[in-house]
């Protein structure tokens, strides 16, 4: 198909697309750390508006989540808000966002927070209330401080609930990321997507889809190896022998 007189024009050939790639996103400049342009000036920026936003909405979520989590009533009380803010569709409210917060990184970035932070507070609540009765019981009978019971008891046990919430939020973070970065914004891979389609460059705009796809591969690698040592300890506890 890429081979053909008319997909040619809007698919490009893998070849070319892949070379785009090394050209653009990478240099023979040891100066720059063998980085390209496209490398400096978009994808890091990108980068820095996704875990920022993502961070922010860990910081969010799991606050909230164990709030919410421990008391009930909380949880009754400010169900219907939670629910309402999560249907709200994102991308729909990227404008809100801007007349709010300017033009900058700052929207962008509250705009990812808010888009991916419902994973991480409903695993948060659910892990917290999972964790049950029985041993925030004995940890009252024990006289245990709060910030043990916290530290050592509803943080751990909730933990592999809440890291499955962050893997969801970290996938959805490049979407928003993207669809953050294609109006009113001067530089990022989502630009990047709207210029090359602008200028009719299919070749370069093939070469940006290739380099998310490996970003989102990268993130995920870098993700699974931190949640193996967090959660060492739970495999280990849970592990059955054949």
């Amino acid at each position: 198909m890429s081979e053909s007189e008319i997909g040619s024009l809007f698919v490009a050939n893998p070849f070319d697309a892949f070379t785009r790639v090394f050209t653009d996103f990478l240099s023979t400049d040891a100066g720059h750390l063998f980085l390209g342009d496209a490398t400096i000036e978009h994808l890091f920026p990108s980068v820095y508006r996704a875990l920022a936003g993502l961070a922010l909405a860990v910081t969010i979520g799991v606050g909230l989540g164990i709030a919410l989590g421990i008391n009930p009533v909380l949880t009754a009380l400010f169900a219907p808000l939670i629910h309402l803010g999560r249907s709200l569709p994102s991308p729909a409210l990227l404008g809100v966002f801007f007349l709010l917060f300017g033009t900058g990184d700052s929207p962008k970035i509250f705009l990812i927070a808010f888009s991916v932070v419902w994973p991480i507070l409903f695993n948060t609540i659910d892990g917290v209330q999972s964790i049950g009765t029985g041993r925030t019981q004995a940890a009252a009978i024990f006289k245990i401080s709060r910030w043990d019971v916290l530290t050592k008891i509803v943080l751990p046990g909730a933990a592999p609930k809440i890291f499955a919430g962050v893997r969801t939020a970290m996938s959805l973070s490049l979407i928003i990321m993207i669809i953050s970065e294609l109006q009113k914004a001067e530089n990022g891979l989502g630009y990047q997507l709207v210029m090359t389609q602008r200028n009719f460059d299919y070749t370069g705009f093939w070469s940006v889809l290739i380099v998310l796809a490996a970003l989102g591969v990268f993130m995920n690698l870098v993700f699974v190896a931190v949640e193996r040592r967090a959660l060492a300890w739970h495999r280990g506890v849970t592990e059955q022998n054949d």
